[in-house]
């Protein structure tokens, strides 16, 4: 008996104070069912345990005080670098050249543009 004890392992959630008085519907393609299906037969648990249990260890983005002031440092210098290339292409348009400033306001563009591409990853740590 108590061989077959050994290789039991509980399915089901231990009970709560109250019971678990939330539903949610999920509706899903006939592909995401199979998968969903599979992966909960895998792990052994039924399909809403798997769904509950994914959604509540999956990371979660979280933004921290360093992370706003960069966004709003960013933000500025995006401002200034919108003022900058206003004003060379004033120029540009009035005298029809460029000037000496132009080479470094468009490397400056270059790397606020490549930094803001970058936050998203690094922001949901991803």
């Amino acid at each position: 008996m108590s061989e077959s004890k050994a290789g039991w392992l509980r399915s089901r959630q231990s009970n709560v104070v109250g019971g678990r008085v939330h539903r949610h519907v999920v509706k899903l393609t006939d592909e995401q069912e199979l998968a969903v299906q599979a992966a909960a037969r895998v792990q052994g648990v039924t399909v809403a345990r798997l769904l509950a249990d994914s959604a509540l260890t999956a990371p979660r983005a979280s933004v921290s005080r360093e992370d706003l002031a960069e966004l709003f440092e960013t933000t500025r210098l995006i401002g200034a670098l919108g003022n900058n290339l206003n004003q060379i292409a004033k120029v540009a348009n009035s005298t029809g050249e460029l000037v000496p400033e132009t080479a470094a306001t468009l490397a400056a563009v270059r790397r606020v543009f490549d930094r803001v591409r970058t936050l998203p990853q690094e922001l949901t740590g991803t």
